[in-house]
């Protein structure tokens, strides 16, 4: 046994305990895991925000990066420094995170400069000078599967992940009364608790 799977394990635990359902371990499975999933992807939480540097072979105006090998399970981006050619970031030009259909000028319909944006599976960046890297800041979903299961709010805040997961399990065994019970539960209750106490940094 783990921190990982004693964490896992646990939740698990909850969610037959809630729906007295310990004939569906399988499903039951799947309910925490998509639960874990949905609940972090719930806000833009400072928790799941982590950065990594990314050099390039040659410094570059305009560059790819694979999200999958380089930013693994990058839900969102937060902010993007350009690496100079001693790998260090720089302050100036600032990159702007943009949406792929954004990417021309609205008036002369250029294609901007200094931004970055996703395309499929790359993170792509266009700037007015040449850069050999970014240091890259992102949200990053967690890892879910028993062996290694890291979630800060399974941790933290447990319940979210219970009753989330809950519903799941109701939903898709035709308990819409329970599903939306439980569903209801997390949205009034445990949701806002999540929000109020982990969507900034500061104590307030």
């Amino acid at each position: 046994m783990t921190m990982q799977t004693d964490l896992y394990d646990g939740i698990v635990d909850d969610v037959v305990t809630l729906t007295n359902r310990p004939d569906l371990a399988a499903e039951i499975a799947i309910a925490v895991r998509t639960a874990t999933l949905s609940v972090h992807s719930d806000a833009a939480y400072p928790r799941d925000l982590v950065a990594a540097a990314v050099r390039i072979p040659n410094p570059s105006y305009q560059f790819s990066i694979d999200a999958q090998s380089q930013f693994p399970r990058l839900r969102g981006l937060s902010t993007v420094r350009l690496l100079d050619d001693n790998f260090t970031p720089v302050e100036f030009p600032e990159v702007e995170i943009i949406e792929l259909g954004d990417i021309r000028d609205a008036i002369y319909h250029e294609l901007k400069t200094n931004v970055c944006y996703i395309a499929g599976t790359s993170v792509n960046v266009k700037t007015s000078v040449p850069a050999s890297g970014i240091l890259l800041e992102y949200f990053q979903l967690p890892l879910i599967r028993r062996e290694h299961y890291n979630s800060w709010i399974a941790q933290l805040a447990p319940d979210a992940i219970v009753y989330s997961a809950a519903s799941i399990l109701y939903s898709t065994n035709g308990n819409e009364e329970k599903a939306a019970s439980y569903s209801k539960f997390y949205q009034t209750q445990l949701k806002p608790q999540l929000i109020a106490n982990f969507l900034t940094s500061a104590m307030r």
